[in-house]
């Protein structure tokens, strides 16, 4: 096992890198201070000498000539200033020399009228200058001079009389003790007061940075937990939700468990929102959350995924799908309670989808996915929860490569229109004809619709897919058109469509480019792509509407608003859902129902299109019913614009009888 050196704090960086320069600070300052200290308390004693020099040596001295020996008297008087006790006990000796360099006066008898050696110090006072040397006595070579020990010389310049220039030198030895103490306590207090400021300093500047290293780990804590958490729920987000399951699902490899991903989307939570405001709409997001952690283990994570979408992660032995479906259910049940916010009671319904490791997928972010995918076939299908399947999951690798294709087909016009046939049944005659989507793909031949558009009503390629479909279908109506034959032409639209304010001007400018009236354009939409956003739906269906194009409601009797809002759209046909009409021979109440759906048609003067007949039966017993269209197999199954003429072409002249009959056939044969 290696052995790793532990990581220092904020806090002990900072207490290790700043006692270094603090550290440096100090030591420079020492000797700067110690340095100031020593060279003040030499001035002060070359203060002290120049100060005995003017007070008790310059004024005996005035008018005598340094030059001749001082007199008797002159030697008396300086001998009487200088040997008193107090006198001696702070002078260790005195000279005054004359510019010769001859010692004219002295405390010691014997060095006056000698000559010694002229040192530097002497020269700069004959030049009018103060100076001063330390000597050390101590291993002076004359033994009665050992006992100064050491003394600090200090040589003052003598102007006597007017004369500028230095008529001699006074040399004043002092006693270097009480110096050198003065300097050790004045440095030793300097000292005292430098390393104490410095230390109140460091332990000021550790304080501070000890706070400021606390708030940071505080607020870098609470950024860590807000960057993982939601802040209104206060559970996990996508992020952490994400970590976990990647946490969970090493753990599960190692100790042979399941582990299940629930994805939980509210239903209408946009309504609640727009309805009630914001406010209560976060509140009842929080009171979701608490519901599920009521049902859930402690062990199971929660997280908010963002907007009304919650995540749940189930780990152990017991969550395979079956227990993991039960765990949705019981998500489900606890929302079947209604919600109370501020005296409001609101019914909340929501859709589950569910995928469990190892089955449903091997990593955390396929597993994520494939529980989307679940909860988006739940949210589809209109059930509380569904379980991940393969075999209808449309957003496998494989259907994404096919989306990539469809958008270089739409650029190659690889897709074609087929045209399926709407007749009277009353007359024979051809009405209309719907536009139905072909992609014929290089490698797997004709593609039918429902492999490619879910994809594509889910990414940006709806509206050039939708363009693209009717720029064709308004082409061959304009061909059609020059040939003779003039035929409605339906093109099918998605919600995302109805929901573009710019397809009403998309529109008008394709019948311009292509000269067809607008009442020769139908434009066929279902009621859930209306409902899923009605204000806009209903605003761009009018602009169309005022175009003159035609409005057709698609899978009529499917929605569960449909006569609310049939009498507030502007719709000229509806078509009649085939689930009704196919077993209206052997159900009274099918029957019923598209009795009713054509007499309210009649009623409100729109044009009622029956879908889905499949055989002679059906097609007389609508006839009988009175519906004014039908389409379906029976008549004629979906045919390439090369084959709709001459398919027309067989019609001409036939009667209503003979055209039923021979449609029967075509129908039957194809």
């Amino acid at each position: 096992m290696s052995w790793r050196r532990p990581r220092l704090s904020l806090l002990g960086k900072f207490g290790l890198v700043s006692i270094v320069p603090i550290g440096l600070l100090g030591v420079v300052l020492a000797v700067q201070l110690g340095a100031h200290v020593r060279r003040d308390a030499l001035s002060t004693a070359r203060r002290s000498a120049v100060l005995v020099a003017d007070l008790g040596i310059r004024p005996q001295l005035e008018g005598h000539d340094l030059a001749a020996p001082l007199d008797a008297a002159l030697v008396d008087s300086l001998d009487r200033q200088f040997q008193g006790a107090s006198v001696r006990s702070q002078i260790a000796r005195i000279k005054i020399w004359n510019r010769d360099g001859t010692i004219v006066y002295s405390d010691d008898r014997d060095l006056i009228g000698t000559s010694p050696p002229v040192g530097d110090e002497l020269r700069d006072a004959l030049r009018g200058a103060v100076s001063s040397e330390i000597s050390d006595l101590e291993q002076a070579e004359e033994v009665s001079e050992r006992s100064f020990g050491k003394l600090l010389e200090v040589y003052v310049p003598l102007r006597l009389g007017t004369n500028p220039e230095p008529a001699g030198a006074f040399e004043i030895y002092l006693p270097y003790a009480p110096i050198a103490h003065t300097i050790e306590t004045r440095t030793r207090d300097l000292y005292l007061l430098l390393f104490g400021g410095l230390l109140l300093l460091y332990v000021a500047l550790f304080r501070i940075v000890a706070g400021a290293s606390t708030r940071l780990r505080r607020q870098a804590e609470e950024n860590r937990h807000q960057a993982l958490h939601d802040p209104l729920t206060g559970l996990p987000n996508r992020t952490l939700f994400r970590a976990r399951v990647e946490q969970a699902l090493v753990a599960a490899r190692e100790q042979g468990q399941s582990v299940a991903v629930l994805i939980l989307d509210l239903d209408r939570f946009k309504e609640i929102n727009d309805t009630l405001g914001h406010r209560r709409g976060d509140e009842l997001l929080q009171r979701v959350g608490t519901r599920m952690r009521g049902v859930l283990r402690e062990s199971d994570v929660i997280a908010r995924l963002g907007g009304d979408e919650f995540g749940a992660l189930l780990i152990g032995p017991a969550e395979d799908v079956e227990g993991s479906r039960a765990a949705a259910e019981r998500i489900q049940q606890a929302l079947t309670h209604p919600f109370v916010l501020e005296a409001l009671t609101l019914e909340v319904e929501g859709s589950i989808g569910v995928a469990v490791y190892p089955q449903h997928a091997e990593d955390a972010d396929t597993l994520i996915q494939h529980a989307d995918v679940a909860l988006y076939l739940a949210k589809e299908g209109h059930t509380p929860v569904e379980v991940y399947a393969p075999e209808r999951d449309r957003y496998s690798p494989a259907r994404l490569a096919l989306l990539g294709e469809l958008r270089r087909a739409i650029d190659a016009s690889d897709l074609i229109l087929y045209y399926q046939p709407e007749i009277e049944p009353a007359t024979g005659r051809v009405v209309s004809v719907e536009a139905l989507l072909r992609w014929r793909h290089p490698e797997r031949g004709l593609v039918m619709p429902d492999e490619f558009i879910p994809l594509a009503e889910h990414t940006g390629l709806m509206k050039p897919l939708t363009l693209y479909v009717l720029n064709s279908a308004l082409a061959q109506c304009n061909a059609w058109r020059r040939e003779g034959h003039d035929l409605r032409v339906a093109v099918n639209l998605s919600a995302r469509n109805i929901h573009d304010l710019t397809l009403p001007d998309d529109v008008a400018t394709l019948l311009q480019k292509w000269r067809v009236p607008p009442d020769r354009l139908e434009l066929e939409l279902t009621e859930s792509a209306i409902l899923s956003d009605p204000v806009r739906a209903c605003e761009v269906l009018a602009r169309l509407s005022r175009t003159g194009v035609r409005i057709a409601i698609d899978d009529f009797g499917t929605g569960y608003s449909s006569l609310a809002h049939l009498r507030r759209l502007p719709v000229d046909t509806i078509k009649i859902d085939r689930s009704f009409v196919q077993h209206i021979l052997t159900d009274e109440n099918d029957r019923v129902i598209v009795g009713s759906i054509i007499e309210l048609g009649r009623s409100l003067g729109l044009e009622v299109v029956a879908e889905g007949v499949e055989t002679d039966e059906l097609w007389a017993r609508l006839s009988a019913l009175g519906c004014r269209v039908a389409q379906g197999y029976f008549l004629s199954q979906p045919l390439p614009a090369a084959d709709l003429l001459p398919w027309l072409s067989g019609l001409t002249g036939l009667s209503s009888a003979e055209v039923r009959a021979m449609t029967g056939r075509r129908g039957a044969r194809a």
